[in-house]
Order: C-alpha cells, then sequence, then structure tokens
C-alpha cells in the first residue's frame, strides 16, 4: 500500500529524529572538548633560565651558552650583556 501523504511514515521518523539527536549530541561533545582544551596551559615560571629559583640569574649558565664578553659570575658584565641584548631588538638604534 502506497502513502497518501508526503511525510515519512511513522518509523522513519523516528529514525531521523534520533540520527539528529546523535549529531546534535556529537557536536555539543565536541563543542565541549574544544573549549575544555583552551584550559589546560602549562605554568609560565620566571625560572627557565637554567639557574635554580634560589640562586642569582648571573650564576647559572653553562659556559656552552654564554656570550664571549661575559663571564659565569660577574654580575656587571652579565648586566651589560642584557642591555645589549635589549639594545639589539631597539629598531630605532638599528636603524641609525
Amino acid at each position: 500500500m502506497i502513502p497518501l501523504s508526503h511525510e515519512p511514515t511513522r518509523p522513519l521518523r523516528r529514525q531521523a529524529t534520533r540520527r539528529v539527536s546523535h549529531v546534535l549530541a556529537g557536536a555539543a561533545a565536541a563543542t565541549l572538548l574544544v573549549l575544555l582544551a583552551g584550559c589546560s596551559q602549562k605554568p609560565q615560571t620566571l625560572t627557565q633560565t637554567g639557574a635554580p629559583a634560589s640562586q642569582d640569574p648571573w650564576m647559572g649558565a653553562k659556559p656552552a651558552f654564554t656570550e664571549k664578553d661575559w663571564t659565569v659570575g660577574d654580575k656587571a658584565s652579565w648586566q651589560r650583556e642584557i642591555n645589549r641584548r635589549a639594545q639589539n631588538q631597539n629598531e630605532y638604534v638599528r636603524m641609525r
């Protein structure tokens, strides 16, 4: 027997409703995962220089990673190198 109306029969309508609800639930779960992924940030600390937190920053570098004008443990040469690096990043000074 052929249905006279253009609407699907009830079992087909139930299947379509289930599919839509599954798709909406999946979309909601994906959205929740994306939103929660933004909450997982690694902690940022100022002690990433290689020196322990209890040690001064000019005391903790390994000689392989130091500049030629800086000696480990010399605060004055460390400050000069920090100032030189800052001036190298200054566009006004570099373009003179």
